[in-house]
């Protein structure tokens, strides 16, 4: 085992007919054409996402009107399925009850987040290094187990309108096992399992990135209908039960596995499994990429999670209370138009850039809409420039699976797990921080301007443009010595 190891490494990544050749035999074994093998992964995630925005969207709003009930439940402004509590008068008691609410609503949600991603955190870093030993269909269950618990448990909570500080336990649970970044984590490993690196890898990630993007379109157009026709968030959130409950189903069942025997790493203790997750940050990780290639992908990778990742819970307040008041409907129809801009200007950006330029400038052009989307939201006074700037954030998630791209081109292929996990672990830890900081300083200044945590994430994809600059003359310094070297060792 050791032995094939060592041939593995020294090999160019993946770039010979033999290796083609047995990505073809190892997919005869599942009995699946390989199309139809990367369809299923992608199937079980676009499940598990659909079912984590449509709690993400349901609980944010029940949350909301949670705390209004208990705060104030004698207020004359009551928020339903139907209907915002939301006063436009700044100079009423119901408009200052809505400071308020949005105080304590931005708090829970920043406690919901670190019972989620603080667990969450440590089981990545090790399913990841061992899904390269034990395979990658094993470790898909997990996460699903957790988000099933975790939404049926949030029904149980609406149905008996139970404390809302009790929901913080839920997600915690949901937490120790993953949630929906463990299993992108798979299907990532998944993809890179059964396709060649590059431009065709590249391509299929940014198609991921987009039927995400369809199943939040989905989840946020029906989550807005689903609390309107049943007038309460109980049928909404058992909704999103069965969708994920169903993705389980298609692993346990359908979905084949895509790491052989043969290509399998080397069983270790549980510590130098987790330690496996660093090794690309080290000296002669690779022979594809330099360390400090790899460390700045890193923070490439970091700025464009705080920039992206941490939006959507304080969109959702900025749009409940004055100037705009929107219902849920409207919340809804916002995130749906943002999201299908994301999916569809996402993959159009990522194939028509892939006809002039490497990934490194699609990573850029990236951080350069979350910019202009950022400053414009912030700026935001009326629906327009609302909707303007959904449009405008077009490019924005293209980013982050650029970067897993171009680490994966860099990286050995049976090493690709744990690179994996590392980034995994590094996205919930942007998940979590994103919030919390998008929450405390919508919280510190949502009294003095409200859209200041907006210009805050277009401070994070500046510095990101910088860092992308870095890396592609780095880069191009790098070819230009190896070709260099392979020349002269010709000659």
């Amino acid at each position: 085992m050791k032995g094939s190891v060592d041939v593995i490494e020294n090999r160019p990544l993946l770039q010979d007919q033999s290796c083609k050749q047995k990505y073809n035999d190892q997919l005869e074994k599942t009995r699946f054409p390989r199309w139809l093998t990367l369809c299923l992964g992608i199937c079980v995630v676009f499940l598990h996402f659909v079912s984590y925005l449509l709690n993400l969207y349901v609980m944010n709003q029940y949350s909301y009107k949670a705390y209004y009930e208990k705060k104030y439940p004698n207020s004359s402004l009551k928020s339903s399925g139907n209907t915002s509590a939301c006063e436009q008068n700044t100079n009423t008691t119901e408009y200052k009850q809505q400071i308020v609410i949005q105080k304590l609503t931005s708090e829970w949600g920043i406690y919901c987040t670190l019972a989620s991603n603080i667990p969450g955190i440590i089981f990545t870093i090790n399913i990841g290094s061992l899904s390269d030993t034990y395979g990658r269909k094993l470790f898909f269950v997990a996460p699903l187990i957790g988000t099933i618990l975790k939404n049926g448990l949030c029904c149980i909570g609406i149905y008996y309108s139970l404390n809302i500080e009790f929901f913080i336990i839920f997600y915690g649970i949901e937490g120790c096992t993953g949630n929906w970044i463990s299993t992108m984590l798979m299907v990532y490993c998944y993809i890179a399992d059964l396709t060649e690196p590059g431009k065709p890898r590249s391509l299929l990630y940014g198609i991921l990135e987009g039927i995400i993007g369809i199943a939040a379109f989905l989840s946020s157009t029906f989550s807005g209908y689903l609390i309107k026709w049943t007038d309460g968030f109980f049928y909404p959130e058992v909704t999103s039960v069965g969708f994920v409950s169903l993705g389980l189903v298609i692993v346990v069942l359908v979905l084949p596995e895509s790491l052989p025997e043969s290509k399998r790493r080397d069983k270790v203790s549980c510590l130098e499994n987790m330690g496996r997750v660093t090794e690309c940050y080290r000296p002669n990780f690779s022979p594809h990429g330099k360390q400090w290639m790899f460390i700045n992908l890193l923070f490439i990778f970091i700025l464009a999670g705080f920039a992206n990742l941490g939006r959507v819970q304080v969109e959702t307040l900025f749009q409940l209370n004055s100037p705009f008041c929107w219902d849920s409907v409207r919340i809804g129809w916002y995130g749906a138009l943002k999201i299908g801009t994301l999916s569809i200007g996402g993959m159009i950006m990522i194939k028509t850039f892939h006809f002039c330029v490497t990934d490194e400038y699609i990573a850029l052009a990236g951080f350069a809409t979350s910019v202009i989307s950022a400053i414009v939201f912030g700026l935001s006074t009326t629906d327009t420039m609302i909707y303007i700037a959904a449009v405008l954030n077009f490019g924005n998630t293209v980013t982050m699976p650029i970067v897993r791209s171009i680490m994966s081109r860099m990286t050995p292929a049976h090493k690709i797990g744990s690179v994996f996990a590392g980034i995994a672990a590094i996205e919930f830890i942007c998940n979590m921080a994103s919030s919390l900081l998008a929450n405390a300083v919508y919280d510190a200044t949502v009294e003095i301007y409200r859209g200041f945590t907006f210009f805050v994430m277009a401070g994070y994809a500046v510095v990101g443009i910088v860092l992308c600059c870095v890396h592609i003359v780095g880069q191009k310094r790098h070819e230009e010595k190896t070709n260099l070297i392979s020349t002269t060792s010709i000659e």
